[in-house]
């Protein structure tokens, strides 16, 4: 198949259809075929049906390996030369895990299809380098993801027509002077796919509505549904189309588009902001204010400063000062007590505005409660400020003490990063994303005391950071409990010497 032209492919089709019009076997499939009524009716042959697994098992494996790769975007460093290398980097990954799984499913594949592995792969790979981009919109709940998912179905849809072309579309005459209803004859024509349309219509209004509800990813997978029967009819009818997507060469166009894609969407967590693409916001990486126009407007909320309750008046031992910090390595543990602001708002904002409700207390405290106004979910964070700066090389490991009083179920995981305030470009180190592990259980008892736990951060090394200065903590609780703030308050840091 990869070797003939497609010309002479159809050709040799049309002549073979030619001489079977009057045989009702080889009329039955290609009239379904035609119709669109016979949807997949190439997976019915055992020849065919190993490309479906093929396809099924290499899409699959890409969607895991773009999970995997996408799944803290917030590494994402704000050098300029990962706005190309991060993503082609994730394209290239998850194509390659797409290909690999095709070449393991061919070894063990009893019926080979009639298509050679590399063609399967070079046809198929146009629709799984998109999977990164739309992996990284569902991290940030964008509905451009409805866009990305209609390119990763297209090229799905094409490669499969590539590897297993339509059946030739025939027309019997028809012979009206003989139907008892002659005006009604051929109404509707024979190969009206009215099936085929009912179920693309059903699917896409599903989409519209599932969207409309902010139910992105299963609009999403709706929206694919049809979208797939659409490209696989209109492909059976021209194909051409399959043709031009796919090209002559490898996928060198769609792999182009899709890392320009991801590299729009990676935007927001490397410079801030909702970004081009974004819509749940850069998650505090930029902690500039915005204008005051714009960080309060969103229907009168403003956001809340929680401050630690004042401190009691009394003897306590002195805290270690950060002097010794900034000049190199330490030899013990140094504990830096939290007296931070925890920050609450919404996207698209990156911070409480200028008329932020300004409340003492922690987050634990019964009657410190922030939610969300309406069905957006709120942004929680906690930030450390440090003076002097504190080199990054001072050690290997942040502890940080926390106190989850939060009874509520969903999983709640914590994001550290340390960054500088006065350096040029404010640069930041990502030190990684932990889940709390007393939020993990599905059930929790009302009654639950507020459990005290230790998560440890490692401190990888950086070529833009030196020196931090501030210590900021995301807290990003599972959907479903999304629209209230955390009952979890950060107790201390703990820096761990270098072994």
């Amino acid at each position: 198949m990869g070797c003939a032209s497609d010309g002479e492919f159809f050709a040799m089709k049309r002549l073979q259809s030619s001489s079977a019009l009057n045989d009702a076997s080889a009329w039955s499939s290609a009239e379904g075929e035609s119709r669109g009524l016979t949807l997949l009716t190439a997976a019915t042959r055992s020849s065919d049906s190993g490309a479906w697994t093929l396809a099924v098992a290499g899409l699959l494996f890409a969607v895991v390996a773009a999970n995997l790769l996408c799944l803290s975007p917030r590494w994402y460093s704000n050098r300029f030369i990962s706005f190309v290398y991060e993503p082609a980097r994730f394209v290239f990954l998850t194509a390659a895990t797409g290909a690999t799984a095709v070449q393991i499913f061919w070894v063990v594949l009893s019926d080979k299809p009639s298509a050679g592995r590399l063609w399967i792969v070079r046809n198929l790979s146009g629709g799984w380098v998109f999977l990164p981009c739309f992996v990284l919109l569902y991290e940030q709940n964008s509905p451009w993801m409805l866009f990305v998912i209609a390119l990763v179905t297209l090229g799905t849809a094409f490669g499969l027509r590539r590897i297993l072309p339509a059946a030739v579309e025939l027309n019997a005459p028809s012979d009206r002077s003989t139907a008892v209803l002659p005006s009604l004859d051929g109404l509707p024509p024979a190969d009206s796919p009215l099936l085929l349309a009912f179920w693309i219509a059903i699917f896409a209004q599903a989409a519209a509505l599932l969207a409309a509800g902010d139910s992105l990813l299963m609009a999403a997978y709706a929206f694919s549904v049809a979208v797939f029967l659409f490209a696989w009819r209109w492909s059976a009818i021209e194909p051409r189309a399959a043709e031009w997507w796919t090209g002559k060469h490898p996928p060198l166009r769609q792999a182009t588009l899709a890392i320009l894609l991801t590299s729009l969407t990676l935007i927001p967590f490397s410079v801030g902001g909702g970004g081009i693409f974004g819509r749940r916001g850069s998650f505090g990486l930029t902690p500039a204010a915005k204008r005051p126009s714009e960080a309060n407007a969103n229907y009168g909320y403003y956001g809340i400063i929680l401050y630690p309750p004042p401190q009691k008046k009394e003897i306590v031992a002195p805290v270690p000062r950060t002097d010794s910090l900034s000049g190199g390595a330490i030899t013990k543990p140094t504990t830096i007590p939290f007296d931070g602001q925890y920050w609450y708002f919404k996207a698209p904002n990156r911070r409480p505005g200028d008329k932020a409700h300004i409340a003492h207390g922690k987050p634990i405290d019964a009657n410190v409660n922030p939610r969300s106004t309406d069905l957006e979910p709120l942004q929680m964070e906690a930030h450390q400020t440090l003076s002097p700066p504190i080199d990054l090389s001072c050690c290997s490991e942040i502890d940080i003490a926390i106190t989850n009083a939060d009874t509520r179920p969903g999983e709640i995981a914590l994001l550290a990063m340390v960054r500088s305030s006065t350096a040029l470009g404010k640069p930041f180190q990502v030190l990684g994303e932990q889940t709390i592990p007393s939020s993990q259980p599905a059930q929790i008892t009302a009654d639950r005391a507020p459990v005290k736990e230790i998560l440890r951060f490692h401190i990888p090394p950086s070529n833009s950071l030196r020196q931090f200065d501030e210590i900021t903590i995301l807290f990003m609780p599972a959907h479903q409990r999304s629209r209230a703030g955390a009952k979890v308050s950060i107790d201390s840091f703990e820096l761990i010497p270098k072994p």
